[in-house]
């Protein structure tokens, strides 16, 4: 999501690659046939589980499968998750994210928004980012946000890389709310954390964004490309992202409802 090589820039799902038969990741190695998955319109949210793995595992993973990331992860990780239908099918890595402080917006609803962009902000973006940023992140403008607060970096935990790595629809949203509701909870996520963050590379046309949107993440606006001048070069942060953000208060809030039902 934020970091690493860019190795496709318009995959068809969820930050997915598929297989070309000889994949030889923690997925599909040693299997004579396809892992099991469910055809659309086949109950099975019940069926999918979250189980921690090994970054190892997570790496090759990613590295078979992510749609523009390989596999080399930063250390500073808190934890590796499998999502399991059956078998394994995907990963997701959360971590501390690099930044020190976030300026949040919000409504007198007390509701996360998007950063109030102007007309120059978006008529600045590349032609091919720009129709979609507006979809996204329009309709905000400084009369619409009644208060902002700024969170330092120990506030937030950044859904680092989330991959499937076979096709399954509807399968990465669900495992995306479990996975999320599975971490809030563990000892792995930090005492005091308040938001999820991720980011999606804005050329990259998924089901990314819509499973983020229906689990209550907030398209919270984007970052530029930049280089980090004491590091090496990395194409990924040649690119423009979406910053997605989701209050942990609403991971529990969709956990009471879960058990409700």
């Amino acid at each position: 999501m934020s970091t690493e090589t860019l190795v496709s820039t318009q995959p068809a799902t969820f930050q997915h690659s598929p297989s070309n038969g000889e994949c030889n990741c923690p997925i599909h190695r040693n299997q004579t046939s396809p892992p099991f998955t469910a055809p659309l319109g086949l109950p099975f949210s019940n069926n999918v589980s979250i189980k921690p793995i090994s970054q190892k595992k997570a790496e090759e993973v990613y590295e078979a499968h992510h749609g523009y990331m390989d596999g080399d992860l930063h250390p500073a990780n808190l934890a590796h998750h499998g999502l399991y239908y059956q078998d394994l099918l995907g990963a997701i890595t959360y971590r501390y994210p690099f930044f020190s402080k976030k300026k949040l917006y919000f409504n007198s609803d007390d509701e996360l928004k998007p950063k109030p962009y102007t007309e120059r902000d978006f008529e600045g973006l590349p032609d091919n980012i720009e129709p979609r940023a507006r979809s996204l992140v329009s309709g905000v403008d400084g009369s619409s946000i009644d208060h902002t607060e700024v969170l330092s970096g120990d506030k937030f935990v950044e859904a680092n890389r989330i991959c499937i790595g076979e096709r399954m629809p509807n399968l990465a949203s669900c495992s995306l709310a479990q996975s999320q509701e599975f971490f809030v909870e563990s000892s792995d996520c930090p005492a005091g954390i308040e938001y999820l963050i991720t980011y999606v590379v804005a050329n990259f046309e998924g089901s990314m964004i819509k499973a983020l949107r229906g689990k209550g993440w907030t398209c919270i606006g984007w970052s530029e490309p930049s280089q980090a001048g004491n590091r090496e070069h990395k194409t990924i942060r040649d690119q423009y992202k979406w910053v997605f953000a989701c209050p942990v208060s609403k991971v529990y809030e969709q956990m009471g409802l879960s058990e409700w039902k």
